[in-house]
């Protein structure tokens, strides 16, 4: 996995999967779309089974627009 870690800030670069596949938890307000900026708040890694980032996307009003795992090659990191 690239350098990923929690707290980090990455871009959606990509989206592997249909939209409705990205609301797992069944909160999300709006899918997640190319070019969104959220934070890593958990790594899901299992032996067997390549990593996954967990990815919070909150709005101006600190309330949560989608919560969403991805695939690394889905996303890239920006520079702090």
């Amino acid at each position: 996995m690239p350098d990923f870690e929690r707290y980090r800030q990455v871009r959606v670069r990509r989206l592997l999967r249909p939209a409705d596949e990205y609301d797992g938890w069944q909160t999300n307000l709006r899918p997640p779309q190319v070019g969104d900026v959220g934070t890593i708040v958990d790594i899901l890694d299992a032996a067997g089974l390549p990593g996954r980032c967990v990815v919070e996307k909150s709005g101006p009003d600190g309330v949560t627009v989608w919560l969403a795992d991805f695939a690394a090659e889905e996303l890239e990191a920006i520079d702090s």
